[in-house]
């Protein structure tokens, strides 16, 4: 049988010292009032510390069994909980990892590739158009404002896609810095004559450092041909460059290399961009461009280099890389053989050009039959067609746009010398 409650007792302990108290207050003559004061204070001492002993001894051993029980059942369920939370929290990662893992097999482009046209060998065609130059972006991709995504290395040390929402405030406001550091896969420092600036390789950035200020950020840095950075991918960022710092406004903007399976120097890079406040009336074009070299032949699946036409291992010195110049040239050569006739065309379109209507104007030609653009001279895309297919046009307005439409030009993406001029050419868009 369990005792008493400690309430029960205390109670019945202080109707008890009441008692004690009034008879020693109301009895006549017993005692003097300044005794009786001390007697109560003492008995109130001793209810007091009685009260509490027994509170001590008459707790419900039962409840106190219980409580440690509680106690103890609350510390399994709490660890318990800890141990699912930290499960669910490592599930979750491994979870993140597989949808931002840097596996290999994610970056491996062959299937886009096969569906891609060879690089005709020819110097002025260092990219082909997708989807005829339209880009592909849905409208949740397109961002507002400026911001950049870097995707993470892969197992091999790969870049993977860059995007980027390209504005003024997100543009360096001091050179490009050292980025001799970084060394993106398959990477190698040969040198020949007959490349634009001599060494084959350059750290090519996905997002470049003018529109970004990216400096040397692996995840932005991959082995590219000096061609293929020159040629191919300048051009288009340059008009990104000129399209947002004349106008203020935003382009989106997404450049993939592209790997065969595994190999560590990509076959090319997949650009693309719209403009965003004017929908892509400003800028928009969607193209490959091919890591190539011409003259070099390349393992892409190491970055091993060579002379076309010379076993493999035979790259940069004296008399190989003259030979190479000069291959280079005689391709030149017979591509001048080929444009002979349309020049001859191009001269009496020119001797005839005082009898038409409008202002006169001047453009630069592509004259490549796989091209035919028509560009702004003195405009960075004007500047890099080669020699032998550059040709300066000079007419009226109007003879212009009937020159453009019997021989198939276009005006260029790049510099829109429609726009510029002012004048309805043809184009790709």
């Amino acid at each position: 049988m369990g005792m008493p409650h400690a309430e029960a007792i205390g109670g019945l302990i202080s109707v008890l010292a009441s008692g004690i108290v009034t008879l020693l207050f109301f009895k006549e003559g017993v005692v003097m009032v300044n005794n009786r004061k001390r007697i109560v204070s003492v008995l109130i001492v001793i209810m007091l510390a009685a009260v509490m002993v027994l509170a001590g001894c008459c707790m419900d051993t039962s409840q106190l069994a219980g409580s440690a029980s509680l106690t103890a059942a609350d510390n399994q369920n709490e660890e318990a909980l800890e141990d699912a939370a930290s499960e669910d929290a490592r599930q979750s990662t491994n979870e993140e990892n597989k949808d931002f893992a840097t596996d290999s097999a994610k970056y491996d482009s062959t299937e886009f590739l096969k569906d891609l046209p060879a690089w005709s060998g020819n110097y002025d065609e260092p990219y082909c158009e997708i989807n005829n130059n339209k880009p592909d972006f849905s409208e949740e991709e397109i961002w507002k404002v400026t911001q950049e995504s870097l995707d993470p290395l892969d197992e091999l040390g790969r870049c993977g896609t860059a995007n980027s929402c390209i504005g003024t405030d997100g543009m360096p406001t001091q050179p490009r810095g050292n980025i001799s550091e970084v060394h993106p896969t398959g990477w190698h420092t040969d040198s020949y004559d007959g490349v634009e600036g001599g060494k084959l390789y350059n750290r090519c950035h996905l997002i470049a450092h003018k529109l970004s200020g990216d400096d040397a950020v692996p995840r932005n840095l991959i082995t590219g041909t000096s061609y293929m950075n020159r040629q191919g991918m300048l051009p288009f960022e340059d008009a990104i460059y000129e399209y947002v710092k004349s106008t203020g406004n935003h382009v989106m903007y997404r450049v993939k290399p592209c790997f065969a399976g595994d190999e560590l120097v990509a076959r090319g890079v997949h650009m693309q961009a719209i403009s965003v406040e004017d929908d892509g009336e400003g800028l928009a074009f969607n193209v490959f461009c091919y890591n190539v070299q011409p003259g070099i032949e390349i393992d892409y699946a190491t970055g091993d280099n060579w002379l076309s036409g010379k076993a493999p291992g035979k790259k940069s010195g004296g008399s190989n890389s003259s030979q190479n110049a000069k291959e280079l040239n005689a391709e030149e050569n017979n591509a001048t053989d080929q444009n002979a006739t349309e020049q001859s065309n191009l001269t009496q379109i020119d001797d005839q050009s005082s009898t038409g209507e409008g202002k006169t104007v001047t453009v630069i030609l592509n004259t490549n039959k796989s091209r035919k653009r028509i560009h702004i001279p003195g405009k960075h895309c004007a500047e890099t067609i080669g020699a032998n297919n550059k040709q300066e046009w000079t007419g009226t307005e109007q003879e212009l746009i009937e020159f453009a439409k019997e021989y198939g030009y276009v005006a260029c993406g790049s510099c829109d010398p429609d726009k510029e001029l002012g004048i309805d050419l043809p184009t790709n868009k």
